[in-house]
């Protein structure tokens, strides 16, 4: 159950650079030392404390959501419209592309995400002396999460150092950024090892942690993203296509499926059903809740929360909330709600807000960061729409309309057909599978990755900002430059000059 996973996750906290372990955990549990001789160096000292240090990676993951998922990409996307006149928000220069090195959510990101790939290597190194049946499990947790970092890395930064063991602070300083195809051939070998070496399923206790299935569905992932921008690799199709194909025939009431109500995804109840992957959350004010529906929320009545949203200072755009996605789409409902409504349904008071994480009136929480409800990384239906994707990119529209198909008549929508205006061409196909993931992934953090891959983003994110920010037509055109993030300051100043920044940032 996710309780006992989250015990162990909660026992890891602060097993980072320090290598402290929190002191709340029973020491018949870890059997550690006294904390001031709690080192990295004194622990990893038998399989229960090899375990700790795999929660401890684990632990890293739980700042995805709001830092990379929410902050960077949906805020970079056209989810949201952020247009702040008089106060600085990061979130609102990411959203502007008025980042610059010195933007402080991208070093917190970055920080993040190389803490995650620190914690994997340390893993990786202690666990050398032992021989123990988990000992391939545990490695092929560390390189999954390892992976999952570079992943958000690359996406984010493009060219960024490869660190595969840890580093005294004068080695750090002359790792160079690695080419971006570089870096997805590392993903790419942490991932093949992690499918290799995980299970496909665990017993109830350590239900959440990352199976094969999460590896090889990454794995598509990272195959159909090098298949777009920037690499166009085209031979990662098919290996896109084979690893799609494996989970998708893995798919059962046991492992993860399609939900049939949508809105059940998002429910705590639910954790762990119906998802591939998740990064795991857990109410009760010991830290280890969920931050996001506070954050995409802007103003809850207390029957909602008694914890109000974030703020007022963004928007979501017409394209959502409006007519643009028809009322007879369950997600509609689902993703978004305001504080107001008539009987008819119809906005009269409030804004728009994003309330898909957010349970209504769910009970212990303490907090406006402690929401129970875990986040998904991989979803099924993202899997199923991936397969379709890489289907139509093949040119076989037909076989993937019952894939899209699943996801629609889910949804409360007319199934697709071959002659439906959508499967008219393979570039209109192709548009009708990118505009179902928007609506299927909003707010999850997966649009403005789904645009950049897929060669869109530049386009579209120019003529929503013209039509949505209060510049207007004036509106630069966005170029190639604004599809990666500039490299943080503090970051070229470990070693001035040995790192170059991302052309068009200073």
């Amino acid at each position: 159950m996710k309780i006992s996973f989250l015990k162990q996750v909660a026992c890891a906290v602060g097993l980072g650079t320090a290598g402290l372990l929190a002191t709340s955990c029973k020491e018949d549990i870890l059997q550690i030392q006294p904390v001031a001789n709690n080192t990295v160096d004194g622990f990893y000292q038998n399989e229960i404390q090899v375990n700790q240090g795999v929660m401890a990676i684990y632990n890293g993951t739980l700042s995805l959501p709001e830092n990379s998922y929410w902050f960077l990409a949906e805020f970079r996307s056209d989810n949201v419209a952020a247009d702040i006149a008089t106060v600085q928000r990061d979130y609102s220069d990411v959203s502007n592309f008025n980042t610059t090195s010195q933007t402080q959510q991208l070093q917190a990101t970055w920080t993040d995400l190389y803490e995650i790939v620190y914690r994997a290597n340390v893993l990786q190194e202690r666990i050398q002396p032992f021989n123990f049946a988990r000992v391939p499990q545990f490695k092929g947790e560390a390189r999954f999460l390892r992976a999952l970092a570079y992943f958000d890395l690359v996406r984010f930064f493009g060219a960024v150092p490869i660190v595969n063991k840890t580093l005294t602070i004068e080695e750090s300083k002359q790792i160079p950024r690695a080419p971006v195809a570089d870096v997805y051939k590392f993903i790419v070998d942490d991932l093949l090892f992690a499918a290799d070496n995980l299970p496909a399923t665990y017993a109830a206790a350590d239900k959440g942690r990352a199976t094969k299935w999460a590896a090889k569905a990454l794995l598509g992932k990272v195959y159909l993203t090098m298949y777009g921008y920037p690499l166009r690799q085209t031979s990662a199709l098919a290996l896109a296509k084979q690893q799609l194909m494996d989970v998708y025939a893995a798919a059962s009431p046991t492992t993860f499926s399609v939900a049939a109500n949508f809105a059940d995804l998002f429910k705590s109840a639910n954790d762990n059903k119906y998802a591939v992957f998740e990064i795991q959350f857990q109410s009760g004010g010991t830290g280890l809740g969920n931050p996001i529906p506070w954050q995409q929320g802007q103003v809850f009545p207390t029957n909602w929360s008694p914890f109000t949203g974030f703020a007022a200072d963004f928007t979501l755009p017409p394209a959502l909330f409006g007519a643009n996605w028809p009322k007879a789409d369950k997600r509609k409902a689902a993703t978004l709600d305001s504080v107001v409504r008539n009987a008819s349904g119809a906005i009269v008071a409030g804004r728009p807000e994003f309330t898909k994480f957010l349970e209504k009136g769910v009970a212990g929480v303490q907090n406006r960061t402690d929401y129970p409800n875990n986040f998904p990384i991989i979803r099924f239906e993202d899997v199923v729409l991936m397969y379709a994707e890489v289907l139509t990119e093949e040119g076989n529209i037909a076989q993937a309309i019952p894939l899209v198909n699943q996801i629609r008549t889910r949804s409360g929508l007319t199934a697709f057909t071959l002659a439906s205006p959508e499967a008219a061409s393979q570039a209109n196909f192709r548009a009708a599978i990118l505009k179902e993931r928007r609506y299927e992934f909003v707010a999850e953090g997966q649009r403005w990755h789904d645009l950049v891959r897929t060669g869109n983003a530049i386009s579209v994110m120019t003529a929503f900002k013209r039509s949505t920010t209060a510049a207007g037509a004036n509106f630069r055109q966005l170029d190639d430059h604004d599809l990666i993030f500039p490299i943080p300051l503090l970051e070229l100043r470990i070693n001035p000059g040995f790192w170059q920044q991302n052309p068009g940032y200073n």
